[in-house]
């Protein structure tokens, strides 16, 4: 079985049966898909999401590049966020931003901003706010059309005329 299979697996047992995602979640063999079906099951779990989120962003972490290590965690951030851990995904969110800078090249690095941006929205509109900041720092839109698109739809969003992303459904 394929990753992508492992993990949407995972999902699909996470609403009904978390015990038994949360295993099947721990299971996944690539670290990207291992740490959103683990998101996946913080978000739903009645156990205790922050403990699962850990082990999310420990995934994450065993990534196969900078880029998956920190654009990945957008998942973890935003099922803290909805399950009214918002102290706990703000820091996420923080201690991510500080180490985004070494993502490269700047396309991947504006793609992994911008899910971060959209699980930040997830917290608050000064979390996402903050985000974008972060985002127009960091690379230039004459860098790579994902760049440009990045900062427009960044900043459609914060405007609210888009809307972010639902990562659990």
């Amino acid at each position: 079985m394929n990753a992508t299979r492992e993990r949407d697996g995972a999902i699909s047992l996470a609403k009904l049966r978390p015990h038994d995602a949360l295993k099947q979640a721990r299971e996944v063999s690539k670290p990207w898909f291992r740490a959103q079906a683990l998101s996946w099951v913080a978000r739903f779990t009645d156990g205790n999401p922050v403990a699962i989120a850990t082990e999310a962003a420990k995934a994450a972490a065993e990534g196969e590049d900078r880029y998956q290590q920190c654009a990945v965690r957008a998942w973890e951030i935003a099922a803290l966020a909805e399950r009214g851990h918002v102290s706990e995904a703000r820091k996420r969110l923080r201690d991510i931003l500080a180490v985004i800078q070494h993502v490269e090249p700047a396309s991947s690095r504006s793609e992994a901003l911008f899910l971060l941006l959209q699980a930040g929205a997830k917290i608050a509109g000064e979390d996402a706010e903050e985000v974008y900041e972060v985002m127009k720092a960091s690379f230039r839109p004459e860098e790579h059309w994902r760049c440009k698109r990045a900062l427009r739809d960044g900043a459609r969003m914060i405007s609210g005329e888009l809307e972010a992303r639902p990562f659990f459904w």
